[in-house]
C-alpha cells in the first residue's frame, strides 16, 4: 500500500509538471502571437486620399474606394484613410488642408488647381516613380505634364459636356433636326416654348464655378474665343468673342424668355432632376449622366455641341497628385499607380461611367459616346493650367451670375473680371 501511495505520488507530481509544462507553453506562444501583431501594427502605414463624390451620394464614393483599396491594404500593410471632399468647399480644403500641415497623402484635383501647388512646391512631380512600360500603358500622361514634369496623373479624362435633348419633346414641338448653331438652337426652343414646356435651363445657382464648363465656356469657345492669352498673363475673356457668347446667354434669359426666371436659384442636380422628370427640352451636362437619364425613362439623345464659329465644348482632365509633405512618397505613388490600374479603374467606372486612362483596362463608358472622342476631339477643350486662375474663374462665375441677375451687362460682366484677372496674374508672374 505505502509503495502504491508513493507511485500515485509521484504520477501526480509528473502530470502537474506536464500541465505546467504546457500551460507554459501554451503562454508563449501567445505572447510570441501578441508580439507579432503588435510589430505587424506597428510597421503598418498610413496612407491619405482625399477624393471628390462621383457617386449619387459621398458614402457610396467611400465605400466603392474603400472595396478597391483593399488588396492593395493587405499587400502594403497600410491603412488607406478615404475623405471624400464635397465639390461646394474643394479648393478651400485644400487650401487650408495643405498650408496647415493636415493635407493628404495622395489628391484629386482638376487642372485649374495644380499650377498653384507647383508654384508652391506642395506637389512633387511623379516622374522617378514612374517605370517606362509604365508610362507606355497610360494614355494621357501628356496632359499631366507641366513645365516639363509629370507632375498629375490624369484620372478622369472625358466627362464632356455634350446638349442633351429630349426626343419627345422637340417632336411634340415640331423640331424635326437637331439645332447645329446658335440661331437654330434658339428658333427650337421658342417652338418647345410654344407648346408650353421648358426649352433649356442651366444652374446659375450653383455654388460651384466649375458649372461655368457647361454654361459659358462652351459658348466662348464656339464663339471662337479663349479664356486667357497663350502666356497665361492675361484675361482673354472679355474679346469680341467673349462678348459675343456673354450676350448670347444672357439674352436667352432677359429677351428671349427661353431661360425661366428660376435658373438663377437652380442647382445642377435640380437642373438634371428636372430633365430626368422629361420636363425640359434641352441641357447641357457631362456624358456620364446619359445612363442615369436613361434609367429614368427619358428617351434623349445629345449633339456634341452647338456651333457658332466652330464647335467647342468642355472636357476635364483630372489628375491625382503626389502631395510633397507625404511621409510615405514611395508607398503614395505605388497606390496612385494601383488606382489607375485596369481593375480598380474598372470598379470605379462602374460608379462613373468614363472612358479608359490606361490600355489595360477595355472601353466600358456609354458606346453612345465614344463619336465624342474618336469623331469630335477637335471640339474638346480642357482648362488651361495658369497659377492664380482658380481666383479668376470664382470672380468671373459672380460676375456672370450678376448679368443673368439682369444687374451687369454683358460688357461690365466681362471688364470687371477681366480688370481683375489681370491684376490677379500680374502678381503671380
Amino acid at each position: 500500500m505505502k509503495m502504491k501511495k508513493i507511485a500515485s505520488l509521484v504520477l501526480a507530481g509528473a502530470m502537474t509538471v506536464s500541465m505546467l509544462s504546457g500551460c507554459g507553453t501554451q503562454d508563449k506562444t501567445k505572447n510570441e502571437e501578441q508580439a507579432k501583431e503588435t510589430k505587424e501594427s506597428a510597421e503598418k502605414k498610413d496612407l491619405t486620399l482625399w477624393m471628390p463624390p462621383f457617386g449619387t451620394e459621398e458614402s457610396l464614393d467611400k465605400e466603392v474606394w474603400g472595396k478597391i483599396l483593399e488588396p492593395f491594404e493587405k499587400e502594403n500593410n497600410v491603412n488607406v484613410s478615404i475623405e471624400i471632399v464635397p465639390w461646394s468647399n474643394y479648393e478651400e480644403k485644400y487650401l487650408t488642408g495643405i498650408s496647415s500641415g493636415q493635407g493628404p497623402d495622395v489628391g484629386y484635383m482638376y487642372m485649374e488647381m495644380i499650377n498653384d501647388y507647383i508654384e508652391s512646391e506642395s506637389i512633387t512631380p511623379f516622374d522617378e516613380y514612374l517605370t517606362e512600360e509604365e508610362k507606355e500603358n497610360f494614355f494621357y500622361l501628356d496632359k499631366g505634364v507641366i513645365e516639363g514634369k509629370q507632375y498629375a496623373m490624369p484620372i478622369v479624362v472625358g466627362s464632356a459636356r455634350v446638349m442633351f435633348y429630349n426626343k419627345a419633346l422637340l417632336e411634340e414641338a415640331g423640331v424635326s433636326e437637331v439645332p447645329e448653331n446658335w440661331e437654330e438652337f434658339t428658333q427650337a426652343c421658342k417652338k418647345v416654348a410654344d407648346t408650353g414646356k421648358t426649352p433649356f435651363l442651366q444652374q446659375w445657382g450653383d455654388k460651384s464655378k466649375g458649372a461655368m464648363n457647361a454654361m459659358f465656356f462652351p459658348y466662348l469657345w464656339q464663339a471662337g474665343g479663349q479664356i486667357f492669352n497663350d502666356e497665361g498673363t492675361e484675361a482673354a475673356f472679355n474679346s469680341e468673342a467673349g462678348l459675343k457668347a456673354a450676350k448670347f446667354i444672357a439674352d436667352l434669359k432677359l429677351k428671349e424668355n427661353i431661360l425661366p426666371e428660376e435658373v438663377t436659384s437652380m442647382s445642377e442636380d435640380q437642373v438634371f432632376s428636372e430633365f430626368k422628370k422629361g420636363n425640359v427640352a434641352f441641357v447641357v451636362g457631362p456624358t456620364n449622366k446619359g445612363a442615369e437619364f436613361t434609367e429614368a425613362g427619358v428617351d434623349w439623345d445629345y449633339t456634341t455641341s452647338l456651333s457658332d464659329e466652330k464647335m467647342g465644348t468642355f472636357a476635364s482632365a483630372d489628375s491625382l497628385v503626389l502631395i510633397s509633405a507625404s511621409k510615405n512618397k514611395d508607398l503614395a505613388a505605388e497606390l496612385v499607380k494601383f488606382m489607375l490600374s485596369g481593375p480598380s479603374m474598372t470598379e470605379f467606372h462602374k460608379m462613373a461611367p468614363f472612358p479608359p486612362v490606361a490600355k489595360d483596362e477595355a472601353y466600358n463608358d456609354d458606346p453612345a459616346f465614344k463619336k465624342v472622342y474618336e469623331e469630335n476631339q477637335e471640339a474638346l477643350n480642357t482648362l488651361p493650367a495658369v497659377k492664380g486662375s482658380a481666383a479668376v474663374y470664382d470672380n468671373l462665375y459672380k460676375n456672370l451670375q450678376l448679368m443673368m441677375l439682369g444687374e451687369l451687362t454683358p460688357e461690365e460682366a466681362l471688364n470687371n473680371s477681366a480688370e481683375f484677372a489681370d491684376s490677379t496674374l500680374a502678381q503671380n508672374k
